[in-house]
């Protein structure tokens, strides 16, 4: 079976139960993969954090406490995100559909996770990863000033945490089927057909692009919108013509990632690197990468009808932000080197350990 997941065959055998369970959405007794995907993001996180934070001198208990609390208020600031670009053509729908006072009924009910209309189905439709952010960073000052923590030191432990969660959240678009690129090989919208046959289409995903035949396989979708400008003040969309495959952005984005963490390992025990640089290297990071992969998403979020995308605007934020906050420690608030700083806390705990071990050897 899972030498048919890398076969080079682009077609699904959907009769196959283990083939239609793998790409299924659904893990077992109606847990969604995308959970177990956002979960298993945020264990790793908090292992590789706590370990970290042991040589900073964090008690992995305040660590924990202060996940239980930063964990659902970012979930909770990424959906309101999304909702700031998605509600309001959302809540026009449904004021022309039932009126004023149903339409504000029924926002409130999507904005919390229901199928406003039909009330058969309870979830989060629409995350947007950088509501959740600007959201976790706020409640980790907060966190900071409760348990008395170095809030440079802090920012440091948790900026892999946010790559690790990214980067294994974003798979979970892949069984989603969502937050996909656009064609492969491109659309021509004079004639509305793709310029690449269906086996052409596989063939460039996995021979030139090397996306792996599980993946690829995946990505053939039938019937999806695409955004292709603003004509007259108001935003076009079209529909792609039968079956094709769409580039994998989560893919991009989550090796993107991956090769951010391999920096983030190989930087921090640098003397370059000083306290409180990984935050601003991580705004830095990965509002690069989100930016550029905005530019095949086809389900990007718009400020107004301007045609600029939301993600890329916060993205350029991100990179301003992340350069400043990394001038303002090294030249003003003069932030001590990340190495000396766990060098210090090391022979403090040599030291402790050295003056009970005199202590309990004199009594």
């Amino acid at each position: 079976m899972l030498n048919y997941l890398f076969a080079e065959v682009w077609d699904i055998d959907r009769t196959n139960v283990f083939i239609n369970w793998f790409y299924s959405p659904e893990f077992f007794f109606g847990i969604a993969k995308y959970a177990i995907c956002i979960m298993t993001g945020v264990i790793v996180a908090y292992f590789v954090c706590t370990k970290e934070g042991e040589r900073l001198g964090v008690n992995k208990d305040d660590v924990l406490v202060c996940l239980t609390i930063v964990l659902p208020l970012a979930i909770l600031g990424a959906r309101i995100w999304y909702m700031c670009g998605d509600g309001v053509p959302s809540f026009k729908n449904y004021m022309d559909d039932y009126g004023f006072f149903k339409a504000v009924l029924y926002i409130v009910l999507y904005t919390i996770g229901f199928e406003p209309v039909s009330m058969v189905y309870m979830g989060l439709s629409g995350l947007a990863i950088h509501g959740g952010i600007v959201v976790a960073a706020i409640m980790i000052f907060v966190c900071c000033k409760w348990k008395k923590f170095q809030l440079t030191c802090i920012l440091d432990m948790v900026a892999p945490g946010f790559l690790f969660g990214q980067m294994f959240g974003r798979w979970g678009n892949f069984f989603n089927q969502e937050a996909h690129g656009t064609v492969v090989g491109g659309w021509d919208t004079v004639n509305n057909c793709a310029n690449l046959t269906l086996a052409e289409q596989y063939e460039t995903l996995t021979k030139t692009y090397l996306v792996p035949p599980f993946i690829a396989k995946n990505m053939r979708m039938y019937n999806q919108s695409y955004y292709y400008g603003v004509v007259d003040g108001v935003q076009k969309w079209s529909t792609y013509a039968g079956e094709n495959f769409f580039h994998p952005t989560f893919l991009y984005e989550s090796l993107l990632n991956f090769i951010g963490l391999i920096l983030y390992f190989v930087l921090r025990r640098t003397k370059i690197i000083r306290s409180g640089y990984f935050a601003g290297l991580y705004l830095i990071w990965y509002g690069i990468v989100r930016f550029f992969i905005e530019f095949i998403r086809t389900d990007s979020l718009y400020v107004g009808n301007t045609g600029i995308k939301s993600a890329q605007l916060t993205s350029i934020v991100m990179v301003v932000i992340g350069i400043l906050l990394i001038l303002y420690l090294r030249f003003i608030y003069k932030s001590e080197r990340y190495v000396d700083i766990l060098e210090k806390i090391k022979r403090a705990k040599e030291s402790a350990q050295k003056e009970l071990k005199e202590e309990g050897t004199s009594n």
